[in-house]
Parts: C-alpha cells; sequence; structure tokens
C-alpha cells in the first residue's frame, strides 16, 4: 500500500474504534455522571491533578505507570535506526517485528490480569512488570546485537518484552482501589501517568542518545523499570479503618438461620 496509503487506512481504523465505542458500547456507568453529587466540574478536574500529592501512593502509581510504556514511546525514537542501519534487518522486517511485539502486548494483557487476581495485583506489577521489562529490555539489546540480522531470535526477543510490558495491567485496579471514595481522580492521576509517557520515553533517548549511545539509553530504561518495581511494593491498599472492620466481625442476627 504505501506509506501514504497507510495513513488513510490507519485514519479509517480510527473512525471505525469511533463508531463502535458510541453504537455499539453500551455500558450503562460510564454513561451517566461518576462525580458525587453538587461537586462541580472544576473542581473535580482540580482534584484530579491534586491528589497525586495529596495521596503520595496516588503519586507513586502515576509515576509507575509513566515509566511503564515510557520505554515502548522511547524505542520508536531510535529502534527503527538500529535495527535496520546497526543490525541489518530491512524497514518491512521492522515494522513485523514491532507488529509482533504488540500483538504479544495484548495477549499477555488478558493472561497478566488472571495472574494478578491469583499472585497479588503488587506483586505481578513488580515482578512480572518492573523486573521482568527490566531483563527483557537488556535481552532486546544484547540479544539482537549478538544474533545480528537473524530475523527469529529478534522476533522472540521482542515478544519476550511485549509480554512483560502487560505485566503492569494490574496498576489499572490497583490505583482505584488505592483511593476508594475518589475512584474517578484516581484514574485521572494513572491517565496522567499514561499520557507523560509519550514525553518522558522520547526525553530520555534524545538526552542521553548522543553520549550514552543505544547501550547506555537501554541500561537507562532497564533501571527505570527496577526503580518502578520498588516504587511498586509502597501501592498497599489501605486498611479498613477500626468501624468496618468491628461490622464485619460481629455477625448480624438471624443471618445465620437465614444460610
Amino acid at each position: 500500500m504505501g506509506t501514504y496509503r497507510t495513513l488513510w487506512f490507519s485514519l479509517g481504523l480510527v473512525l471505525a474504534g469511533g463508531v463502535i465505542a458510541l453504537l455499539l458500547v453500551r455500558e450503562p456507568t460510564g454513561r451517566g455522571r461518576l462525580a458525587p453529587a453538587g461537586e462541580r466540574p472544576v473542581a473535580t478536574l482540580l482534584g484530579s491533578l491534586s491528589i497525586v500529592w495529596r495521596n503520595p501512593r496516588i503519586g507513586t502509581g502515576a509515576v509507575v505507570r509513566t515509566i511503564n510504556t515510557a520505554a515502548q514511546f522511547g524505542f520508536l525514537v531510535f529502534l527503527p535506526v538500529f535495527f535496520t542501519e546497526t543490525l541489518g534487518f530491512t524497514l518491512t522486517e521492522w515494522l513485523r517485528l514491532l507488529a509482533a511485539m504488540f500483538a504479544t502486548n495484548i495477549f499477555f494483557n488478558l493472561l497478566f490480569g488472571l495472574v494478578g487476581d491469583r499472585f497479588g495485583w503488587q506483586r505481578t506489577v513488580a515482578w512480572c512488570g518492573g523486573v521482568g521489562c527490566a531483563v527483557t529490555t537488556l535481552l532486546l539489546y544484547y540479544g539482537t546485537l549478538a544474533a545480528g540480522d537473524d530475523f527469529a531470535p529478534a522476533l522472540v526477543l521482542v515478544s519476550l518484552f511485549g509480554a512483560t510490558l502487560a505485566g503492569y495491567v494490574p496498576l489499572s485496579a490497583l490505583m482505584p482501589s488505592l483511593a476508594p471514595e475518589h475512584k474517578g481522580q484516581a484514574m485521572a492521576a494513572l491517565n496522567l501517568g499514561a499520557g507523560a509517557s509519550t514525553f518522558v520515553g522520547p526525553a530520555v533517548v534524545g538526552l542521553f542518545l548522543g553520549p550514552l549511545g543505544v547501550q547506555g539509553v537501554m541500561w537507562i530504561f532497564a533501571g527505570l523499570y527496577l526503580a518502578s518495581a520498588v516504587m511498586t511494593l509502597y501501592l498497599t491498599l489501605p486498611e479498613p479503618d477500626s468501624s468496618e472492620r468491628t461490622t464485619a466481625a460481629v455477625p448480624v442476627q438471624g443471618s445465620a438461620e437465614k444460610v
């Protein structure tokens, strides 16, 4: 199709996705107001920003979310040149590798949702996401450098990175649970982190690719992933207050007979 027609085709896909969301996604909760009654829109917007420092755990979660896809957006800046000029892949081969990375990520998004429910949201994000991405980031560089322009090893390595990138999926469930009374603001902070990653990733590449090269940038991203794993340990769910624990501990009269 060529690059120009591909852009037009992509626009068509975006429009189709919008039409599907408007006409076929009939989820009642999202169609109504989520903010508490009487809360003004401007106050809600400001609260979505201030919760980052009002609730340090939410702020930490936003930073973790920023690190999550920072490397992904940074890779798009310099890996095409690395794969085509240094390793010797064609542009078409690189695009197929990129497609494999995201296809694997989509599948493992579902898998890590299940893993998070069994293994724990926090531990899944820390180990499968943070530590996993740190390891696969370095493998992606050193493994492809050792294999050269061999497509099969490169396919495995980019797929491994895409898989571990999905290890951060439980963060979407963990964040609103950290602020049960302000779930909308917590999700806004999560989205803020996601948006910030589109700037942070290319900024890291822009600042360090020149002096440190591809190897140095890959180590920086690996270090950021390890830092996010440590920060995730701070994202503990709030303990229920004493009144809630007392209520839960005292059985309701007559409930035993009904059961």
